[in-house]
């Protein structure tokens, strides 16, 4: 994974992959989930990520055999549980 971010348009890039955008996603009123052909997830641009305090801290955890569960609240999807499961 890249983190690429751009300061004077205040955007965030997330790229996943090397293979190349065909679609794209709006999430929410500023974000984009870029595809690939097969609809598999590219990238995750954030605008206005330092404005949104995305961007000041960046944490990264490897956890071997995790469970995310995310929920819509309000019209946002948010992580409500993360757990690590014994593999």
């Amino acid at each position: 994974m890249k983190a690429t971010y751009f300061v004077d348009t205040d955007t965030l890039v997330l790229r996943f992959t090397d293979k190349l955008v065909e679609d794209y996603v709006d999430v929410g009123d500023a974000d984009l989930v870029e595809l690939d052909g097969d609809g598999e997830m590219v990238s995750l641009t954030l605008e206005h990520a330092e404005e949104r305090n995305i961007l000041p801290e960046v944490e990264f955890e490897r956890v071997k055999g995790g469970v995310v569960e995310i929920e819509n609240v309000g019209g946002k999807w948010v992580e409500v549980n993360a757990v690590e499961v014994q593999t």
